[in-house]
């Protein structure tokens, strides 16, 4: 594992001694206070992820309580809309202008609740009770800090994440990334998502088609099929609003 940059151990130094007592509030606070800078992340970049990845993912630094990641966004990069599997604390600091989309799975439907920009430097809290996908709508690169802990110990916190398919219904469980397109091998489905709102469908549709459209037309035409489906039913008013 890489050395940590002086931002970063300041970080793992604050965590460390007062994790017995951590919050999502602390989590937050301990994030402002390490006071990191981009410069603190170069040395986790990954500019060249993968285009089917949909943004660059490595890790800092871990223990079996928490873990510290790097992620890259190169302008049109999403998320796909993910939990945080065993995380009770946590938090990300932003160093662009990051989409943030929050989604709502109580009620009758699964909806998209919040839809902001997080500014440079600003900070978000995260637990495993948050459902949300973050993206670069920007025509520049940026990195984000991402602090996941949990108050027992663990193989991986984030192991155990859900990701919810808005194009297929499913959610799948995975032990790395929240990407689209993971196969069944890497993300096996474990349940079906409630009823799903029709703006907030339309809402990961438009993400879908830009996330496709890096593709060839070989390369996706299986995975875009549930998508131009579904939406073919909204048209014939076959979703309901």
């Amino acid at each position: 594992m890489e050395k940590l940059t002086s931002g970063l151990q300041r970080l793992v130094d604050l965590i460390e001694k007062d994790q017995a007592h951590l919050t999502v509030q602390k989590a937050a606070k301990l994030v402002e206070q390490a006071n990191i800078s981009e410069d603190d992340l170069q040395p986790w970049a990954d500019y060249d992820h993968p285009v089917k990845d949909g943004y660059g993912r490595r890790l800092a630094y871990h223990t079996d309580k928490f873990e510290v990641m790097i992620m890259t966004w190169n302008p049109g990069d999403f998320s796909s809309v993910h939990n945080h599997g065993y995380t009770q604390w946590g938090a990300v600091q932003v160093f662009g202008e990051v989409m943030h989309q929050v989604y709502s799975n109580m009620g009758e439907k699964f909806r998209l609740s919040k839809k902001k920009i997080l500014r440079y430097g600003s900070i978000a809290k995260v637990n495993n009770a948050l459902i949300h996908q973050m993206g670069n709508v920007t025509t520049q690169p940026y990195l984000t800090l991402h602090m996941y802990g949990a108050n027992e110990p663990h193989q991986t916190v984030t192991a155990d994440m859900k990701i919810y398919e808005l194009e297929t219904g499913c959610i799948r469980k995975t032990q790395g990334g929240a990407f689209f397109n993971l196969t069944d091998e890497e993300a096996p489905v474990t349940d079906q998502m409630k009823p799903i709102d029709r703006e907030t469908f339309v809402n990961q549709a438009a993400i879908l088609v830009q996330y496709y459209c890096r593709y060839t037309p070989d390369e996706i035409r299986e995975r875009r099929l549930p998508l131009l489906r579904k939406l073919e039913n909204m048209v014939c008013d076959k979703v309901g609003t």
